[in-house]
């Protein structure tokens, strides 16, 4: 009886060893890095103010830009926006916009949508996530997200996480 106790304790705290080292070893998750990254120039921007005067539901603001592969160098493409104002008088004049979002590069389009938060009457000037959701010729079926930096007198950067 003992003997089977004693080979029962060893038998389980060698089976507890080996899971032990055999478990992986936990490591700092990295940051994913994205598979494209483009900058976007300084938006054109035209705004549709529905009555009443001022920010109020149903504005449109209509955008467009250059697309470059290095910030302020040669344009390989476009981008343009479509947005609608579906929230207004958010403290501290903010808003919330539903923005589709149409790039044109060299070999097809992106699409992407978003809903964003920016002071009225601007850009949005902090990070937003978009979900990609297709795209034309090399990027056709392409989904996943897309991170736009948030503009500055410069522009801005957009960076895309494809999923397939």
């Amino acid at each position: 009886m003992l003997k089977t106790l004693r080979r029962g304790a060893l038998t389980a705290l060698t089976i507890s060893l080996v899971a032990v080292t055999v478990s992986p070893v936990a490591h700092a998750a990295k940051a994913p890095q994205p598979d494209l990254v483009w900058y976007l120039g300084s938006p054109d921007r035209s705004v549709v103010d529905l009555p009443p005067t001022g920010p109020s539901l149903g504005d449109i603001t209509v955008t467009n830009g250059d697309v470059s592969e290095l910030p302020g160098k040669i344009s390989i493409g476009f981008y343009s926006t479509n947005q609608t104002t579906v929230r207004v008088n958010i403290p501290g004049g903010r808003e919330i916009r539903d923005v589709d979002l149409a790039i044109s590069a060299p070999g097809g389009f992106i699409y992407a949508t978003a809903l964003i938060r920016a002071n009225s009457g601007t850009p949005p000037t902090k990070a937003q996530t978009f979900a990609i959701v297709g795209g034309t010729g090399k990027y056709s079926g392409v989904t996943g997200q897309a991170i736009h930096s948030g503009f500055t007198a410069q522009g801005s950067k957009i960076e895309f996480f494809f999923v397939n």
